[in-house]
């Protein structure tokens, strides 16, 4: 059994180091996509290759256990989603992307050793967090659904907000643990971890978001386990739109 153990992390430590050998030209490809885009901003096909690039090196930084390329990859995309909606993918765009590459670049060193120590990489995505939010709010929106998470979307369009969005209960969970924010949005029905789990989970902690403003999207109001505490409940009805940008107001 100790044999099949030691084959099994073998194994994956040698995929790990596959991974980060590949890693400067997957930031090389990245790159050149950037440029790209900035060259031609209305090039969908361009902007669609280099979101999936992004998506694709963060879910591989999850796999191998670098969870740092997976934080900085999630704040790109935010980014990227952001400055594709206001339609501005210019040279501004470029250099701050090309910051993000820079630092994912900076993980190489550290991840290779026994004791990795990423503070300074952690430190400047700080940074670049701080600059893109100026005076906005940072919100969490955990949705399941797309059409939900439109609707999140356009009722809190004249706000200033920045909001970062997940598909399931377990992202929410990991992004809460390493990313403070000013307010989330949860959805009730969850995939793989349901909305008042993941609210329960982080107010159990004593982490960066244990008071955070939690509120709570749900079909089933009176389902609420015992000790959770979300600051707003928000019925899943034709009135949600405006009840959330009022609740959001708030808040502001």
């Amino acid at each position: 059994m100790t044999a099949n153990i030691e084959a099994f992390q073998h194994l994956l430590q040698g995929m790990r180091e596959s991974f980060l050998d590949e890693l400067p030209e997957r930031c090389d490809r990245i790159e050149h996509l950037i440029l790209a885009v900035e060259k031609a901003p209305t090039n969908r096909d361009a902007f669609d290759e280099l979101y999936r690039n992004i998506h694709s090196l963060k879910g591989s930084g999850g796999t191998h256990a670098v969870g740092v390329i997976t934080a900085i990859c999630h704040q790109l995309e935010t980014f990227l989603t952001e400055v594709a909606n206001e339609k501005k993918l210019g040279e501004a765009f470029a250099n701050r992307a090309l910051a993000y590459v820079d630092l994912i670049r900076k993980v190489d060193a550290p991840a290779r050793s026994e004791t990795p120590d990423y503070s300074a990489v952690e430190q400047g995505l700080e940074t670049l967090r701080q600059s893109a939010l100026q005076s906005r709010k940072a919100g969490l929106v955990a949705e399941s659904s797309t059409m939900m998470v439109r609707i999140y979307e356009a009722a809190l369009a004249p706000l200033p907000v920045q909001l970062s969005v997940v598909n399931n209960g377990l992202a929410a969970l990991e992004l809460l643990t390493r990313e403070a924010f000013d307010f989330a949005i949860i959805g009730g029905e969850l995939q793989n971890l349901n909305g008042t789990g993941v609210i329960a989970a982080i107010q159990a902690s004593s982490g960066i978001n244990h008071d955070l403003p939690f509120m709570l999207v749900t079909s089933k109001s009176d389902g609420i386990p015992a000790g959770v505490r979300p600051k707003t409940v928000l019925a899943r009805d034709q009135k949600l739109s405006q009840n959330l940008a009022v609740a959001v107001q708030a808040l502001l």
